[in-house]
């Protein structure tokens, strides 16, 4: 069977196991999701509160498997004000790329003409056009 594009062929496999991290990543998305973890910060907290709740034996367990020394989790303040301090961090990251995109593409723009400008097949076009 010919295929369009040579890069476009079946892999079952592939496809599975794109299958399979799909559904995984939705499911914890849709746990996290009824969860109140993306609701307001109060009851983030408390969905944080009873995340780590239910996860310390499970953690305390793996700690005794593992023979290194994992960390503590954080404590919901310290964990709401990491986030806000990311959240607000990244905000601040993406307005700063924002409002400098026209003048990074502008000077990208004039980089590339001078680029191709400086190109010797596209001075003897230019030059034989004029």
């Amino acid at each position: 069977m010919l295929y369009p594009f040579n890069f476009v062929k079946p892999f079952p496999h592939s496809v599975t196991r794109f299958a399979i991290k799909a559904g995984i990543a939705a499911t914890a998305v849709y746990y996290i999701k009824e969860q109140g973890v993306w609701k307001q910060s109060d009851e983030s907290i408390k969905a944080y509160e009873k995340i780590k709740e239910v996860a310390c034996p499970y953690v305390k367990e793996l700690t005794s498997q593992i023979p290194y020394e994992l960390p503590k989790l954080p404590e919901s303040d310290v964990a709401s004000s990491i986030v806000k301090e990311s959240w607000n961090k990244g905000v601040l990251v993406t307005f700063k790329f924002l409002s400098d995109l026209p003048d990074t593409t502008r000077e990208l723009t004039a980089k590339g003409i001078d680029a191709i400008k400086q190109n010797e097949e596209v001075k003897k076009l230019l030059n034989s056009s004029s």
